[in-house]
């Protein structure tokens, strides 16, 4: 039981949510009430923390389309403009590399 609990407390901390550590917790205690075992309780723990989107480090996406998504509220001729002009500069700075 010990270690089933402390698989849960490791998944929790992976995802970093109080919430569900409460939950799973409650899940391996409550296990051989109905007949489970509350090790593979834990360690279906475990593999939800993999099929749980991550709220860590968020990829800042760059260049055209990244201004494009930023601006993505505005009309689409607007964004459209934006991400045309950025790749147009972005491309002259390319150019003026190798001039």
């Amino acid at each position: 039981m010990r270690v089933a609990l402390l698989l849960v407390w490791f998944a929790a901390a992976v995802v970093g949510d109080e919430r569900y550590r409460e939950q799973w917790e409650a899940d391996v205690v409550g296990a051989r009430e109905l007949g489970m075992s509350p090790l593979k309780v834990a360690l279906g723990a475990l593999v939800a923390v993999v099929a749980i989107p991550s709220k860590g480090t968020v990829v800042v996406p760059v260049g055209p389309l990244a201004i494009a998504l930023k601006h993505a509220r505005t009309p689409r001729g607007r964004v459209l403009v934006i991400a045309l002009v950025s790749a147009l500069l972005l491309l002259g700075g390319v150019a003026l590399l190798f001039a």
